[in-house]
């Protein structure tokens, strides 16, 4: 990942206590390991004294027992799929979901369109009381999952034709006070869950908004509604313009049928009234 420029804790479940709750956030950015008894606990306790967590999983991993348990408390839980999503993608790639449009929300204002390449969906449920769930991002309505590979070998995929279609949650944001939060603590705690991890690799970070996201969200995290809100800096050799599906076709039927078309109407109206 690039460079950020904030205090971002890669997670070390034996170190949370020592880490206050002030400007720090704890990251756990595609695990590849199932959690031991225990330290989904440090976790919860973490975020119980106002801890602030950032959670990016990959489509294999399974997201049960410990971790699974955790996020279940404020009503968040994630099947083992992959999002595909046939109306809004980068290029002719479908399994790399296009987000063109953001609800209001600190992360997501005046965000422009962000590549999620690889993304499973985020199921939210009823949040408890005192605790309140932002959809960050979710795909379009055409959209159906096909199963993940399983991490210890393949998964059979499931059919387009029999998969549900729908709208699939790719990142929320929660905040609010953690379910066992001590009775006389009082600091919120917040946690944003994405549901993709490569989004943020240096690989996709130059692409369109994808850097944008991943800083908003660590700014937001650490609650840094101060300083300055520069744009992250990236390198590349070649500027890229991506559109989605739907772009695309508008601008061909613009560009190779409208305005051809235009050149000629008009060019027979001034025939006409010359003849």
């Amino acid at each position: 990942m690039a460079t950020l420029g904030y205090s971002v804790r890669p997670i070390v479940l034996t170190t949370l206590s020592a880490i206050p709750g002030d400007c720090n956030v704890v990251a756990e950015i595609g695990p590849h390991r199932a959690y031991a008894p225990g330290e989904a606990a440090r976790l919860s306790d973490y975020l119980a004294h106002g801890g602030r967590l950032l959670i990016m999983v990959h489509p294999a991993f399974p997201l049960v027992d410990e971790l699974g348990g955790l996020l279940g408390k404020v009503g968040l839980s994630s099947e083992q799929a992959i999002v595909i999503d046939p109306l809004n993608h980068y290029g002719a790639d479908e399994e790399k979901v296009a987000i063109p449009y953001y609800p209001p929300h600190p992360i997501t204002d005046r965000l422009a369109l962000t590549i999620f390449p690889d993304a499973r969906p985020i199921r939210v449920e009823a949040a408890p009381a005192g605790v309140r769930t932002t959809i960050l991002a979710a795909s379009s309505k055409d959209s159906y999952l096909r199963a993940a590979p399983l991490a210890s070998g393949g998964a059979v995929a499931t059919e387009p034709s029999a998969a549900p279609h729908g709208a699939a949650v790719l990142a929320v944001a929660v905040e609010g006070r953690w379910p066992d939060a001590p009775g006389d603590e009082t600091k919120p705690f917040r946690l944003v869950l994405v549901g993709d991890a490569n989004f943020a690799t240096n690989s996709y970070f130059p692409y369109v908004s994808n850097g944008d996201l991943v800083v908003r969200m660590i700014r937001w995290l650490a609650d840094d509604a101060a300083r300055p809100g520069a744009q992250p800096q990236t390198f590349s050799p070649l500027q890229r313009i991506t559109l989605t599906r739907d772009q695309m076709r508008d601008i061909f039927v613009m560009v190779e049928i409208i305005l051809p078309m235009s050149v000629v109407l008009f060019g027979g109206i001034v025939w006409w009234r010359r003849r």
